[in-house]
């Protein structure tokens, strides 16, 4: 059964919300997810408008909380500024009506110099505050896998042995840092509880994640696709691709559903 998996698109680089709006509901989607790094950061943009034209539209919200914070910083003040800056982030999804929040387990830390053991008490107590603040105000944050020497999707099993935290997998990620779409649907099999989220994007290198739509690369949907129908997963998809046409996530959706009916 996949009645429960719910799909939208990423809104960034200066996109005109209204006509992503418009577009989302022509199409079938359930949610946009905004990317809150610089065209929704909370400085920008009014919430209550937000909000409305999310209503008007019959959709809902997932946000991209702001990612280029150290965060994850070894060094306590640095971690601290960063993980407050999340948190006003998160006040203001929750402004919006996001259900949702994206955050990155992120260190500007160089991986050469730091070791894994050094940085990772730090990212599981960020993920910690974050999972526990969030849910404070009805939003459920949700860690990204990286392509970082601290914390990638092979990662994920040590995150929620560590904390109760949820994860957005992002397959582009997972592809580049060695997981492909098998490896990937094992996690859903073994771990969905805990994967709230997805970011689906395509590539066709292995060295890069291209932002592509489904379906248009080498990452095997098929099996991510299986894995959700076997198991009942039940959870939100954004496709996240790196276009100025958002058109082309239709486009992906319309893969991915016929991928989610095993078709």
């Amino acid at each position: 059964m996949t009645d429960g998996i719910r799909q939208g698109f990423m809104v960034d680089n200066g996109a005109d919300p209204e006509r992503c709006f418009r577009l989302a509901a022509e199409h079938g989607f359930d949610f946009l997810e905004l990317n809150a790094d610089h065209q929704f950061d909370r400085s920008r943009v009014d919430a209550d408008g937000v909000r409305t034209l999310a209503d008007e539209h019959g959709l809902d919200l997932v946000c991209h909380l702001p990612y280029r914070l150290d965060a994850c910083s070894p060094r306590d003040h640095v971690r601290e500024g960063g993980v407050r800056e999340l948190e006003a982030a998160i006040d203001h999804a929750a402004a919006m009506g996001a259900g949702k929040g994206v955050f990155h387990l992120q260190t500007l830390a160089n991986g050469d110099k730091w070791t894994t053991a050094e940085v990772r008490p730090g990212m599981y107590e960020t993920a910690r505050r974050l999972t526990g603040y969030a849910a404070e105000r009805g939003v459920e944050a949700v860690a990204e896998n990286l392509k970082s020497p601290f914390f990638d999707a092979g990662d994920l099993p040590d995150l929620f042995a560590e904390t109760d935290a949820s994860a957005c997998l992002d397959t582009g990620h997972a592809f580049v840092t060695g997981q492909d779409g098998a490896a990937q649907a094992d996690l859903i099999r073994e771990h969905g509880d805990r994967i709230g989220h997805l970011h689906l994007n395509d590539t066709r290198i292995d060295g890069d994640d291209e932002h592509l739509p489904v379906g248009m690369g080498k990452v095997a949907f098929d099996e991510i696709a299986d894995a959700m129908r076997e198991t009942g997963w039940e959870g939100t998809c954004t496709h996240e691709l790196f276009a100025f046409d958002r058109s082309y996530a239709a486009a992906g959706k319309e893969r991915f559903d016929s991928l989610l009916a095993g078709v």
